[in-house]
């Protein structure tokens, strides 16, 4: 019999599917946005450009500030560009980074805006947004960050290499697998979770063995768009992979694939019913392992160390990460923590 629930849905618009992104105009009036700035990393202004075209007699200006971290400067810079070109939505274009930053601006100054999704990282879905790094770091959750409208056109995702597309995949299975077993799951979110992982595992492998296989790229996407779609309160893997990765200038997408199997494994007794979904979308006999060994098969790095952390820094991370309130159905100690981000750090398969 199904418990008592409480479950919410943020409102996003969203437009899935291949050839998504030429629904863009009629977004952008249907929000009644005639003045818009598109935002984007340096990296990809081009692609952005092209993107956006369908809207080109609308675009009043482009800000290309998004960067790995939310920076403060880079959100002044965006804010005020808005503010300048005198702007009433905006477009983001990219994955969580731009998304990010769009998130904070929105929320910050009020005003729509319609992200077109390039990556599996989520950040779209997510309500919660932050500025700054490390101690400095100040973190927010509103409504008002989320998107008018989502966009996501497998056919953007093409060109995602593919180890950045198998690490971005973990980090969108990061999110599924602790929605499994958060104090705030629900049946809801456990049935999206479960599909997530089984559309993940299955599709990411075919991805990185042909980055341009559509089929692969539109399953990952809508994975990772079901995984999005809730967030637990936070748990031991992102508790470490957020404020590791931000201490020690990791990467965002690869710190996740680390650390997943470990926190699933630490919780492993804990959450019978989310292992078990777990094996059962993976396909594997022990949940911990089969993300591992998914890591694995998508030739990610397995331990902190491949990432660039030291091993003088292990008590800096267990010592940041003990900072972080983490909701979870198995207590968290500080010889827990040690254990755990030991064996993160080290790559060996997990062992609880």
């Amino acid at each position: 019999m199904i418990s008592k629930f409480t479950y919410r849905s943020d409102p996003v618009r969203i437009v899935f599917g291949a050839g998504a992104v030429t629904v863009l105009r009629a977004e952008a009036e249907l929000h009644k946005m005639s003045r818009l700035l598109v935002l984007c990393s340096a990296t990809r202004a081009d692609f952005a450009r092209r993107v956006t075209e369908p809207i080109a007699d609308r675009r009043v200006g482009f800000c290309d500030a998004a960067g790995q971290t939310m920076l403060r400067a880079a959100f002044d810079k965006i804010v005020a560009d808005i503010k300048c070109h005198n702007a009433n939505g905006f477009v983001v274009v990219g994955g969580g980074s731009p998304i990010g930053l769009a998130k904070a601006a929105a929320a910050t100054i009020g005003l729509p805006y319609i992200a077109i999704v390039t990556t599996y990282s989520g950040s779209e879905m997510a309500p919660r947004w932050y500025l700054g790094v490390a101690e400095d770091r100040v973190n927010v959750e509103s409504v008002a960050a989320l998107p008018a409208t989502a966009i996501y056109d497998p056919e953007l995702t093409l060109e995602l290499p593919a180890r950045v597309s198998a690490a971005s995949g973990m980090n969108a299975m990061a999110h599924a697998v602790e929605s499994l077993y958060g104090i705030d799951t629900n049946p809801v979110v456990q049935t999206m979770a479960e599909e997530a992982m089984r559309r993940l595992g299955s599709s990411l492998p075919r991805v990185v063995q042909d980055p341009r296989d559509l089929g692969a790229r539109t399953d990952a996407l809508y994975g990772a768009w079901l995984a999005a779609y809730f967030r637990a309160a936070v748990g031991l893997e992102h508790a470490i992979a957020q404020r590791v990765r931000q201490w020690f200038k990791l990467d965002h997408a690869f710190t996740h694939a680390v650390a997943t199997p470990y926190a699933a494994g630490f919780n492993a007794v804990a959450a019978p019913e989310a292992m078990a979904r777990i094996r059962r979308a993976l396909g594997v006999e022990d949940a911990a392992r089969g993300l591992y060994d998914l890591n694995v098969r998508l030739g990610l790095p397995t331990g902190l160390k491949d990432l660039g952390l030291l091993e003088k820094d292990l008590g800096k991370a267990v010592e940041v990460v003990s900072a972080v309130k983490i909701a979870h159905p198995k207590p968290v100690t500080k010889a827990d923590l040690e254990n755990v981000i030991g064996q993160a750090f080290a790559g060996a398969p997990p062992r609880f």
